[in-house]
């Protein structure tokens, strides 16, 4: 979205929303546009010129036992959250069975490269 930037740029700059924060920011010089409209900020959602997050984790899914989203591994023959506590009740993650698969597939994989990583 087009916005005018009056901090660091003068001009008309692309900005983008950041959906955490809920501000707006230049995309030129990574100022903080405080003066923009609500209007404008649920125009800039819809339209999708939202900031990406970068610290998005794979394999995140709905634990309905511990109910909370949490990054999955495939432990003991088993799909379980990495930060669910360890009560006792077994993590209840509906997923399809190709996702379980990829998540297996994905653990053995990384735990290969990293045996190969310690050895070099």
């Amino acid at each position: 979205m087009l916005v005018q930037c009056n901090t660091k740029c003068q001009t008309t700059v692309n900005a983008l929303l950041d959906v955490d924060t809920d501000t707006v920011i230049c995309g030129e010089c990574g100022s903080v546009l405080a003066d923009v409209s609500k209007y404008l900020k649920l125009s800039m959602k819809t339209n999708g010129d939202i900031l990406r997050s970068k610290n998005k984790k794979a394999f995140v899914f709905h634990c309905k036992t511990h109910d909370d989203h949490v990054e999955t591994a495939f432990v003991d023959s088993r799909l379980v959250g990495k930060t669910c506590p360890d009560d006792g009740d077994p993590c209840r993650i509906d997923v399809t069975q190709h996702m379980v698969k990829a998540v297996e597939e994905t653990g053995k994989y990384l735990s290969r490269v990293e045996k190969h990583d310690e050895s070099s």
